[in-house]
């Protein structure tokens, strides 16, 4: 009963897919990409930066400023500085007892001015050239975003095809075994030579299911990844491609040597710091700058103005928090360099290995495929041969049995090409339009 229930449920399965609308890999990820939202937050980034940078290029404008303010006090000192802002100073101001104890008044100032510095030690320039760098650094990162995207996309689709032709292969293979079982005439336990070989049929269309079902579990895993990344569909299925030409006509690498956006990246965080030792080293340099602000002031006696203009040097001869701070910085931007450096090995080292395993599983893929070709083929004889009782079950059951090792060991190869190639991608600079088209519509 249990198995009854079992291959019943594969059944609704096929035929729920084969009335399910054909979603080929371009229109899914064109859905995942235009939801991104790790891809929205990283433009989103970049535009901050880019903002920044272009606020950081108006340091030459002059500062202008507005300055007021209106205070109650019988400070005395505040109230004689009253009387020479308001220029009503008066004789009888200067006896002791007035200066000393002068009567609460109301005081308004307002001021305007213009701060305009000349030389700033390169401080703002520096700045500048961090912000041009960081939002470099910025879009390779967003351009990185996507590309691992595509590569998460094109390894859960990809795995989902495999798993669909393979998985047919297999129920293709069920339901000879099931054939078999049903047209066998030799399976009473007084012939042991016969009964053997019937449960032997029995026990490979268990695995056969067992791995049907487990084939179905992990697609049904990959459609949940795709569903979570964006793509809401619910019935769908793949467009059917072996897997060879599924890599090459999406995950193919097409570059000989390519350093990754995440390469580039760092090297672009590189010079990030080395703009900031750069503005270190503004901290030791004077600063320049020419300054005007003219004033009214208003009192119980007057209302009078006045102006302050001229030039100022500003710089700081020893400051302890400043100290070491340049050598900190230097340190900084050489070991950035230094990670910059090795992280690009590493990436080359990655990647050469990677092309090499995919070299490899290409070959195995084309022997694998030639010799399931050869099993078809041998099991038909066989089944002749079987029929013609010049061979028992259990000697046919061994060649399908070699069919069933030969479609797990084509799976576990393809599945690992579809991964190898997903991998490479991400380590190079993967030109996702051109594998699918100048277009990216929607169907």
């Amino acid at each position: 009963m249990k198995l009854r229930s079992i291959t019943g449920g594969l059944v609704l399965t096929i035929c729920s897919l084969s009335h399910a609308e054909t979603l080929s890999f371009k229109s899914a990820w064109n859905r995942i990409n235009a939801n991104s939202a790790a891809q929205e937050s990283s433009r989103l980034q970049t535009e901050a930066l880019s903002e920044a940078q272009s606020r950081a290029t108006r340091h030459w404008l002059p500062r202008i400023y507005l300055d007021a303010k209106s205070y109650q006090t019988n400070d005395p000192g505040a109230s004689f500085l009253g009387l020479l802002e308001q220029r009503s100073l008066q004789q009888s101001d200067f006896s002791p007892d007035s200066i000393n104890h002068p009567d609460t008044h109301i005081y308004t100032r307002g001021a305007l001015g213009v701060d305009f510095p000349l030389f700033e030690g390169g401080l703002k320039s520096a700045q500048i050239d961090l912000y041009k760098h960081s939002v470099a650094a910025q879009q390779n990162s967003t351009s990185q975003i996507q590309i691992e995207q595509y590569s998460q996309v094109g390894l859960s689709y990809g795995s989902i095809i495999i798993l669909e032709l393979q998985k047919n292969k297999l129920q293709t293979l069920n339901t000879e075994i099931t054939k078999m079982i049903k047209d066998y005439r030799l399976g009473s336990k007084s012939n042991p030579i016969g009964y053997s070989g019937l449960l032997g049929m029995k026990s490979l269309r268990n695995r056969l299911i067992g791995l049907i079902s487990q084939y179905e579990a992990q697609s049904r895993s990959y459609y949940a990844i795709l569903k979570e990344m964006g793509l809401k569909d619910t019935e769908w299925s793949p467009e059917s491609l072996e897997s060879l030409a599924f890599v090459n006509n999406y995950l193919s690498s097409q570059i000989v040597s390519s350093s990754s956006f995440k390469i580039e990246n760092t090297k672009e965080n590189v010079k990030v710091s080395e703009e900031m030792t750069n503005m270190e080293k503004a901290k030791f340099l004077p600063r320049v700058g020419v300054f005007a602000e003219n004033y009214i002031f208003n009192s119980n006696r007057n209302t009078a103005n006045g102006y302050n203009a001229g030039v100022y040097l500003q710089w700081s001869l020893f400051d302890p928090a400043n100290y070491g701070s340049l050598r900190e910085s230097k340190l900084k931007s050489l070991a950035a360099a230094k990670s910059s450096v090795a992280s690009e090995q590493e990436e080359r080292a990655e990647r050469t290995a990677l092309l090499e395993s995919m070299s490899s599983l290409r070959e195995n893929i084309a022997l694998l495929s030639e010799s399931h070709k050869i099993l078809i083929e041998q099991s038909k004889m066989t089944e002749t041969l079987f029929r013609n009782g010049s061979i028992n079950a259990l000697q046919i059951v061994e060649v399908l049995s070699r069919r069933a090792d030969l479609i797990v060991q084509q799976v576990d190869t393809e599945l690992s090409l579809i991964k190898t190639s997903s991998q490479i991608i991400t380590k190079e600079k993967f030109n996702i339009e051109a594998h699918l088209g100048a277009k990216n519509e929607i169907h």
